[in-house]
């Protein structure tokens, strides 16, 4: 396991787990470009996408932060 977390990347279960999504739906969000992601390389069928953590916090803070300024 890395020691610096800001580099980490993340599978699309690990991101489900995290935002409570199925990882088919963390899939979908990354390819309509919801979700920040990372192809590593693109075989004949599929992609190797991954996701890192930072872009998933700052997701969770801008998001966060949006619904709070309706509370006002």
């Amino acid at each position: 396991m890395p020691t610096d977390t800001h580099d980490t990347l993340l599978t699309a279960e690990e991101v489900g787990r995290i935002l409570r999504l199925k990882p088919a739906t963390v899939y979908e969000a990354a390819a309509s470009g919801r979700i920040p992601s990372v192809r590593l390389w693109r075989g004949q069928r599929k992609a190797l996408v991954r996701f890192r953590r930072d872009d998933i916090e700052e997701l969770i803070r801008d998001r966060t932060h949006r619904g709070s300024q309706g509370a006002s």
